[in-house]
């Protein structure tokens, strides 16, 4: 009921009327209204669908007249009506897993309400997002079982949601809305090019319950536009949800006195994102506390939607301090009912006398309406296990979306995104299109996980039907490759950080594994992509490549525009086609889809070395190296606590040079252990792969021994760069060292060592170094650890020995970012291999890792 003016009743007829200070009716209409660059000026409002469950209100929904009030009161219901709405929202076409549940519900909530004296009647709405991404009951038939399933139960009127665009506006406005007994409303959704709401969906509508007239106002978030292909919205503008409530608002206010409703209502596919509190969730969303906080007066509940979250608030009303009104949301998947139980006071307001959540869990209800919303779901499903029975393959173990605190993050990276990106990569081959180099999926298209226990029909456990892989992938988007600059790849990576008005603020891309990104999630705006790779080669901004990937992003969808600047090419598949290729091709070759758990977007925050957590140099050997000798250059290492590994070791050398892993009883190591408590990293060393491994970095200091040995003719002084990066382990956001740390010291090499150091061995001017005897050996430690276990020390020394950090992480030549010594311990070569399994590689790069990430930042 209008709200505008306060309606003063006495023995049902009106005997005043008083606006509100500063508002009188005739300006309500541009109230709030959308600017001009969302909504015209000037809207045409549809008239009612004929299939408003109002039959005598027959002029409901017609263009809004401008004229100034009469001072007769608009038409009120009685003191003392009671009215119960239900409400549903994101169904999502879940007709199989709680369809019957559902109508059990309504059906009993139904009759317990008409059981109580006094109450006119029950209401049924939903604040849309009733079909698209559903399961393959509904899915594999176009969501028409879904859309029977809501008529039958006695759906009167239903938001649009975001989902309800996925096939394109004219599927929407065309066989969606003919096969709905109940209208689509959209009061804010506007064609571009006339400049009024689009055709075919109305901004509201008015409907019969228990003879009471509801006033049912539908909007959808404005995040629509990158949520739903950009293709089949094209020429739509969504506008501002609260500005279209209050124009719409105006225009029933500005209804003849007769065809005033007595209550109005919203429902709003937008919705909270916190729900501990009112307070919490208006916070957590701005376009969700605009519509609570600025909605107009007239507006007596506001059911919501979008964000899967079941809340129940009580809200203050803008204008009347005195009055509240519920906002609710009814969760997701038919879990909940949401439920409103008004009663009209003498001033023709309406309070609420109960409202909440009904869980539909386990819910059974004897009833004709549940009989018949059971038929339509079994026939539905018999005509659905034919072609989704099928076995397309089988999953080693579960292969999921990321969670956090056990539900869906879209912010994370997932196998299960990574394994729909390789499938769209491969889905290219066989096709009339050149093959992709990589491919790219967004998370929310992903609707469910892949799970072992999940058992469709009759298969086996750990078998993955054509059913399920639909489950997943619902959409039926278009499966292509978008040829793209290397640069706009960049701003693919970069667009994950979303813009600030988005519903999140960061989405995690799918990627194939033939790329590998490094990002820092604490840079700046436009800064935080810090390398991609394609196959292991740093990607080129001025190259071309070919991105196999869904319609949907193809368009520019969730914000990703970088897409929309490349030209996309239509394999002529959908994504799901593509989908259950890729698992029936892994069958014929007798192969189970297993998740790869080597994350392929790692961020540099976490990385151990830059942000002090690990601190790392090399010190070149305490003396000269002389020509076909070889001398012990240390990797050094402080951590604070222990670094999982494996992590992987280069060494760069002139050429002539080779390099082994030194072991404990070489006679080239300059030093021995102190203590038998030191521990240093355990090395694995594969001749066969030319690869030195370390399992792990260990808590406190350690040091690893790398054995140089100078060719015959050698002179002047040696350099060697050692390089750090993780291995390929099983990391899942926390890569350790996701790039290549380098470290360098240099060594003189024969007679102009000794030249240089004098007599004793000992830089000019540098002093002498006590070792941990107390001797004087006559050598001056460069690392900054004066002990060492014998005369040679295992530190570099002053004469000509130098040790220098080159990663750029901020370290100085000790590794420390403070400048401060690192502790030593001496060298302990526990588990190093035999001398006899050590690499000796000859050329610039003596020892050449396999591994993954190569690219420094």
């Amino acid at each position: 009921m209008s709200k505008f003016v306060t309606k003063m009743l006495a023995t049902g007829a009106a005997v005043s009327m008083l606006t509100l200070p500063g508002l009188a009716p005739v300006a309500a209409a541009s109230l709030g209204g959308d600017s001009p660059k969302e909504a015209p000026a000037e809207v045409s409002i549809p008239e009612s669908s004929p299939n408003t469950t109002s039959p005598s209100d027959s002029s409901a929904g017609t263009d809004a007249e401008d004229e100034e009030d009469t001072g007769t009161s608009a038409q009120a219901a009685a003191e003392g009506t009671k009215v119960q709405l239900l409400n549903i929202t994101d169904f999502h076409g879940r007709i199989a897993e709680a369809g019957t549940q559902l109508a059990s519900v309504v059906e009993e909530e139904r009759a317990k309400y008409a059981a109580q004296e006094g109450t006119a009647g029950t209401g049924f709405l939903s604040a849309g997002d009733n079909i698209g991404a559903s399961t393959y009951v509904s899915s594999s038939q176009q969501d028409t079982p879904t859309i029977d399933v809501l008529n039958a139960i006695g759906a009167q009127a239903s938001a649009v949601g975001n989902h309800e665009f996925d096939q394109g506006v004219d599927e929407l406005t065309g066989r969606v809305s003919s096969e709905a007994d109940f209208p689509y409303l959209a009061a804010n959704v506007y064609d571009k090019k006339p400049g009024n709401l689009v055709d075919g969906l109305q901004s509201y509508t008015t409907v019969d319950v228990g003879g009471v007239k509801v006033a049912v106002i539908g909007v959808v978030t404005k995040d629509t536009k990158s949520l739903v292909s950009p293709d089949g919205i094209d020429g739509l503008v969504f506008g501002d949800p609260t500005a279209a409530v209050n124009r719409v608002a105006g225009e029933i206010e500005a209804l003849p006195d007769d065809e005033q409703p007595d209550m109005t209502v919203v429902e709003a596919h937008l919705g909270a994102s916190d729900t501990e509190s009112l307070e919490d969730a208006q916070a957590s969303n701005a376009e969700f506390k605009k519509l609570v906080t600025e909605a107009d007066a007239s507006v007596d509940v506001l059911f919501t939607g979008h964000t899967h979250l079941p809340y129940s608030f009580e809200a203050p009303v803008p204008g009347a301090p005195e009055r509240t009104r519920p906002v609710i949301e009814a969760g997701s998947y038919g879990e909940y009912v949401g439920q409103v139980q008004l009663e009209a006071d003498a001033n023709g307001n309406w309070t609420t006398e109960n409202s909440g959540l009904i869980k539909t869990e386990d819910k059974s209800y004897d009833s004709p309406v549940v009989d018949e919303v059971a038929k339509i779901i079994a026939d539905a499903d018999e005509k659905a296990k034919v072609p989704g029975s099928v076995v397309a393959g089988e999953i080693s173990e579960d292969i999921n979306r990321a969670k956090k605190d056990g539900k869906e993050d879209r912010g994370a990276e997932s196998t299960l995104g990574n394994l729909v990106a390789d499938a769209l990569k491969d889905g290219v081959e066989g096709t009339q299109l050149d093959d992709a180099d990589f491919g790219i999926t967004n998370p929310g298209g992903l609707r469910t996980d892949l799970k072992c226990e999940d058992i469709y029909n009759e298969e086996d456990k750990c078998e993955v039907t054509a059913a399920e892989l639909s489950s997943v992938l619902p959409f039926a988007n278009d499966h292509g490759v978008v040829t793209m600059k290397g640069s706009d790849v960049i701003g693919l990576f970069e667009e994950q950080w979303q813009p600030d008005d988005a519903s999140r603020p960061f989405l995690h891309l799918g990627i194939s594994e033939e790329l590998e990104v490094v990002y820092d999630s604490e840079a700046g705006q436009g800064k935080h992509v810090k390398s991609v790779e394609v196959d292991g080669k740093k990607l080129d901004p001025d190259k071309e490549y070919r991105v196999a990937t869904l319609s949907f992003l193809a368009a520019g969808g969730d914000n990703f525009f970088s897409f929309a600047k490349g030209d996309f090419e239509l394999s002529g598949l959908t994504d799901f086609e593509t989908w259950v290729d890729y698992f029936e091709e892994r069958t014929e070759a007798d192969e189970k889809v297993s998740p790869d758990k080597d994350e392929r977007q790692a961020d540099l925050a976490m990385d151990v070395i830059d942000n002090g957590q690990l601190e790392v140099d090399l010190a070149a050997p305490g003396k000269s190296i002389e020509p076909g000798e070889s001398r012990d250059f240390v990797l050094n290492t402080t951590a604070k606590t222990e670094v999982p590994g494996p992590v992987e070791v280069t060494v760069d050398l002139p050429e002539g040079y080779t390099v082994s892993a030194a072991d404990s009883g070489s006679t080239g190591t300059q030093a021995t252990a102190k203590s038998a408590t030191a521990k240093g990293p355990e090395v694995k060393v594969d001749a066969a792969a030319k690869t030195m491994t370390l399992e792990s970095i260990p808590a406190g200091a350690s040091d690893v021994a790398i054995n140089v040995t100078a060719p015959a003719d050698a002179s002047g002084e040696v350099t060697v760069e050692v390089g750090l990066q993780a291995g390929d382990g099983q990391w899942w956001d926390d890569n350790p060292l996701p790039v290549s740390h380098k470290f360098e010291a240099t060594a003189q090499v024969g007679d102009e060592a000794n030249a240089a150091a004098g007599d004793n061995g000992t830089s000019d001017g540098a002093g002498s170094n006590a070792d941990a005897d107390g001797r004087n050996d006559g050598s001056a430690n460069a690392s900054g650890s004066n002990a060492s276990s014998n005369g040679d020390g295992a530190n570099a020394d002053a004469s000509g020995a130098t040790s220098a950090n080159a990663d750029g992480s901020g370290a100085n030549a000790n590794g420390s970012k403070d400048g401060g010594d690192l502790p030593r311990t001496g060298f302990d070569a526990l588990n190093l291999v035999a001398a006899a399994l050590a690499l000796i590689v000859a050329g610039s790069m003596a020892v050449t890792m396999v591994r993954r990430r190569r690219t420094a930042v």
